[in-house]
């Protein structure tokens, strides 16, 4: 309960902005209420003192009293709603913007702990959800709470009997709501859950479709398709029969509260105990709060889902570090480019390590290739460079400097990191060369893009550097999106270039264009290269060759050769180098 509260503190204290616009919609809601609760009173009266009794202008002037109430009621309900919307949406867009810059400050073992989907549902169904609340839900909370209370007030000063049937008949209401959305909510999250599962199979299939028939296996695709669907089959009937049995029940209940009224009111009205108008103003009260009851019920327990929306979005707020650098992070104003590792250990968070005990020195401008059977570790020597994780033991250094006291930043520039496999982002060519600055000029970017040796394709085409490349650059080859990439990279003329199997997803002609090219691209760069394709051994100075996490053999490419070693049997085995 104590947890709750906070999160409400916590989730209200993004209102300050806008704290007075919520407060005064808060009120309006309230006038709101009154104006809604006073209706069958004045309805009463008209009835009473001016139907009754033949004096009509006495019901004129109570009619126009009513229409006047309904105009108010109508004001009152517009300005609230739009005060209210507007402050939720005022809070929830800086606790989106809190969220979205938390997921940017953390680590990378965050992601490789957290699926995308779940934080891409926060950012936008939880945040929807909290606008709904803030928006929405509050409202209908107060409005409800006020319209029964002062509805209670009104009706009790007229008949106490016809009052307890009315409370008789709210408690039952609420009851029965409140069990509906219990049972509901339940089976409607896993319809949500089922339904982003069929949507993965969907897309997947969609994305997939040329594997599916090359292999021919439509067949079981469509079963796994046709289980899923079934399943959200089976839970949609599950909450329709849910909704069958409680959706209706109170209808039924206020038809038995309004016979009962019409019961004990005839007799009442007969004794002369009760008026006409008081009893159809006791209706009109049942049929007025009907809405709110059936309300009330979900609006509890949406609260306490709303609540947990939010506290999964401080979660996340709360795991990032306050800030991406330490407090005495330092700049290095003239690289060099010398690399340094110092017996450097790194286990990831499954527990597996792939660093253990590596140390070497890169000098400045040396070209380094690190090679090695799948998993012994290569490509973390870079990952840890770049400082996309934290060695769990040992020092990494750029020119004799931590790279954990570099501002990152600053070790951006420095450091220009390449993936197996570039994401090209579904922009124009310009901006994706441009991603690490985007206030370059187009002289800039042509530059990058000759010394990646892209800029003659990309002049070839129709709309030249405005040529948007689709998602994942999806209409561009492999040894195209690597030279983009190179072209990013180059961009910030960076000192330390880490290309990670750069020629790894290319065909044997593509591969020996882009190596003779490498020469040119990192003639000046201090260069570790991750590969396991050994044509890229005549573009570096020194091979690293590691092994179960180790190195086990670091020399000159030709003294390797002669050494007999490792290096040597994959040389044999590739016949590359030389050629």
């Amino acid at each position: 309960m104590r947890k709750s509260i906070n999160q409400l503190i916590r989730l209200l204290s993004y209102l300050r902005g806008h704290a007075v616009h919520f407060l005064i919609g808060l009120f309006l809601i309230i006038l709101m209420s009154y104006t809604n609760s006073i209706v069958p009173v004045l309805i009463r009266n008209a009835i009473d003192k001016g139907v009754s009794t033949g004096a009509y202008k006495v019901a004129i002037r109570y009619g126009l009293l009513i229409l006047l109430v309904g105009v108010l009621n109508g004001v009152f309900s517009l300005a609230g709603r739009y005060l209210l919307v507007k402050a939720a949406q005022y809070a929830v867009y800086y606790l989106r913007m809190d969220a979205f810059r938390a997921i940017q400050r953390h680590e990378m073992e965050f992601f490789d702990k957290t699926f995308s989907g779940q934080l891409i549902s926060r950012i936008t169904n939880d945040t929807e959800r909290i606008t709904r609340f803030l928006s929405f839900r509050v409202r209908m909370l107060l409005y409800s709470i006020f319209l029964i209370i002062i509805s209670l007030y009104y009706m009790v000063r007229m008949n106490i009997t016809l009052t307890m049937v009315a409370l008789i008949t709210i408690a039952i209401v609420v009851g029965l709501n409140t069990t509906y959305a219990m049972k509901v909510r339940p089976i409607y999250d896993k319809i949500r859950h089922q339904t982003g599962v069929i949507a993965s199979i969907a897309t997947g299939t969609i994305a997939g479709i040329k594997t599916i028939k090359s292999l021919s296996v439509e067949e079981n695709v469509q079963t796994k398709f046709s289980q899923e669907n079934e399943e959200l089959y089976s839970l949609n009937v599950k909450a329709m029969k849910i909704t069958a049995l409680y959706g209706n029940a109170p209808f039924l209940v206020l038809g038995l509260a309004m016979s009962t009224m019409f019961y004990y009111g005839g007799k009442a009205i007969i004794q002369n105990t009760l008026t006409v108008g008081e009893l159809v103003a006791f209706l009109t009260y049942m049929l007025t709060m009907m809405w709110p009851l059936r309300a009330l019920g979900f609006t509890i327990g949406d609260i306490q889902r709303s609540l947990a929306a939010a506290s999964r979005l401080f979660d996340v707020i709360d795991s990032a570090p306050k800030s991406i650098d330490p407090p005495d992070a330092v700049e290095i104003s003239n690289p060099r480019g010398e690399i340094e590792f110092r017996d450097v250990w790194l286990t990831y968070h499954t527990g597996r390590t792939v660093l253990k005990g590596v140390s070497f020195k890169v000098k400045p401008g040396e070209k380094v290739l690190i090679t090695g059977p799948p998993g012994s570790g290569k490509s973390s020597i870079l990952k840890l460079i770049a400082r996309f994780y934290k060695p769990t033991k040992g020092e990494v250094l750029i020119d004799g400097v931590n790279v954990a006291k570099i501002k990152t930043e600053n070790l951006r520039k420095i450091v220009a990191y390449v993936p197996q496999e570039p994401f090209i982002f579904n922009r124009s060519i310009r901006e994706n060369i441009a991603l690490a600055k985007p206030n370059a000029t187009q002289e800039e970017v042509e530059r990058a893009a000759k010394i990646a040796k892209i800029h003659d394709f990309i002049a070839s085409l129709p709309k030249g550097y405005d040529t948007v490349v689709g998602e994942k650059g999806i209409t561009l080859s492999g040894g195209q999106r690597q030279r983009i990439a190179l072209a990013r990279a180059m961009l910030m003329n960076p000192k330390i270039v880490l290309l990670d199997d750069p020629v790894s997803n290319l065909d044997a002609e593509t591969e020996k264009k882009l190596v003779e090219d490498l020469k040119e691209i990192l003639q000046d760069k201090t260069a570790l290269i991750v590969s396991q394709r050994l044509s890229l051994v005549k573009l570096v100075d020194r091979v690293i060759v590691m092994k179960d996490g180790k190195i086990v053999e670091d020399g000159k490419p030709e003294e390797l050769i002669k050494k007999g070693g490792i290096f040597s049997e994959m040389m044999k085995a590739g016949g590359v180098y030389g050629g």
